[in-house]
């Protein structure tokens, strides 16, 4: 599975990682017990990837969302 790639110097987000991402994040939500957001943003703050949980809240979809263009950016 191709996670990046590089381009002037700087590795490239490509879906595949962001996908990666997604998994081991819900993965641990999962483990902890709580249903999560989940955003995963190219370094522009661009979303690449996205999931909500069965029991996430439906607030938490803009909360994810701006927490990660926040951290991009």
């Amino acid at each position: 599975m191709d996670e990046g790639y590089v381009i002037r110097g700087q590795v490239v987000l490509t879906l595949a990682g962001a996908q990666a991402i997604v998994s081991a994040a819900a993965a641990r939500a999962r483990e902890i017990g709580v249903d999560e957001c989940i955003a995963v943003v190219d370094r522009a703050g661009a979303l690449v990837a996205f999931a909500r949980m069965d029991a996430a809240r439906i607030g938490s979809v803009q909360v994810a969302l701006t927490k990660a263009v926040s951290a991009a950016t």
